[in-house]
């Protein structure tokens, strides 16, 4: 008789759209999908999530019908119950999917792509983080981490082994549309969210104005600082070289990446920048442009020596791009078939399986 595929449930909170972690359980669950995993979702009934299922065809989608955050806990646990999963999967510890896990025996999978609490600004929230970062240690039957540096901190600080699984190449395949621009021009591709670094592309813009050799420079993403954003480019007399775009997917975003005189990555040398493993990343090696960053953490691990590293300094970041723009723009090959989620997946699934197989055991 042939055994019924492995059963895995993500269980995820909040509305993904605005998630770049989305990218991971949508990329690790198809990587399983194609292993024949039977694979499966929980969702928070936003307006985005509730149109997933048909991008989430290779899975089962279970969206949630309760508004109130409290009732959610209690569907989350329900829905494991009835799923039965042979693998129940949490990214990023927090009360509301931790909550989910209270009293479940399986197999628990607990995802790292960051520590949320080296981020959060204010005591109490980094408080609760902590705690919810210990508590998934605790139930993880294994532990999943995106960065190297994270890996080593679990290993001297924790006492934990953590299996390295980074972010890979996400973007699907597409054809090279037009160029979108009638000049040379910078693309900077990211959250505009306060805790991250975008201000030191606005601030090295402003002083290659100063100096009347501003390129043209395009800011894609939204988040929290968007209009703070548009309203400094305004202020500071940007408009004449810098625009901020908002979201932008598809095959607009394609065309701008392959089309880029040069792609911008500023991030600085900290604890919770050395911890994550930003998606942009392999973005940027997808579109084969050069690349102006700083040398940190997973950017460095995944970029290797074919990127140009500068001090995370606006004046750095001005003296770099005032150089690539000296010269013509060339493709780079950045060895991104080393990066495709569809071996992560496996890694995954090779981890996952004698923890199954031995609980099957007892």
């Amino acid at each position: 008789m042939n055994e019924s595929p492995l059963r895995y449930l993500f269980v995820t909170t909040g509305d993904l759209r605005r998630n770049a972690s989305f990218v991971r359980v949508r990329e690790l669950g198809h990587g399983l999908a194609a292993l024949g995993v039977e694979v499966h979702y929980v969702l928070d009934p936003t307006e985005f999530n509730c149109g997933l299922p048909m991008e989430l065809d290779y899975a089962t989608v279970h969206v949630l019908d309760a508004l109130n955050r409290l009732r959610q806990i209690r569907q989350r646990r329900e829905c494991i119950r009835a799923t039965a999963p042979d693998v129940v999967h949490l990214l990023n510890p927090q009360p509301f999917n931790c909550s989910a896990i209270v009293g479940w025996s399986g197999v628990i999978v607990v995802d790292f792509d960051e520590l949320l609490s080296q981020r959060f600004g204010s005591a109490s929230r980094r408080v609760i983080s902590q705690a919810c970062e210990a508590y998934g240690r605790s139930r993880a039957s294994l532990l999943v981490v995106a960065s190297r540096h994270q890996q080593q901190y679990f290993h001297e600080q924790c006492h934990a082994e953590a299996l390295y699984l980074p972010y890979a190449c996400y973007l699907p395949a597409m054809q090279d549309g037009p160029s979108p621009y009638a000049v040379p021009t910078a693309v900077y591709l990211g959250n505009l969210h306060p805790d991250f670094d975008h201000d030191l592309v606005l601030d090295a813009w402003r002083f290659l104005q100063e100096q009347r050799i501003a390129p043209q420079l395009e800011l894609i993403g939204s988040g929290d600082d968007l209009e703070k954003v548009r309203q400094t480019i305004a202020s500071d007399g940007l408009s004449n070289c810098v625009s901020a775009l908002g979201y932008m997917s598809g095959q607009p975003l394609w065309d701008r990446l392959r089309h880029a005189h040069v792609l911008l990555f500023p991030i600085r040398d900290t604890i919770a920048n050395r911890m994550r493993c930003p998606s942009k990343t392999f973005a940027y090696m997808q579109a084969g442009r050069p690349i102006i960053t700083n040398r940190v953490g997973e950017v460095a691990e995944a970029l290797g020596n074919r990127a140009t590293y500068v001090e995370p300094t606006p004046t750095a970041f001005a003296a770099a791009v005032r150089e690539a723009f000296q010269r013509p723009s060339c493709t780079v090959d950045y060895d991104v078939a080393k990066h495709q989620w569809s071996a992560r997946a496996r890694l995954l699934l090779d981890a996952v399986t004698p923890l199954h197989e031995s609980r099957k055991a007892r």
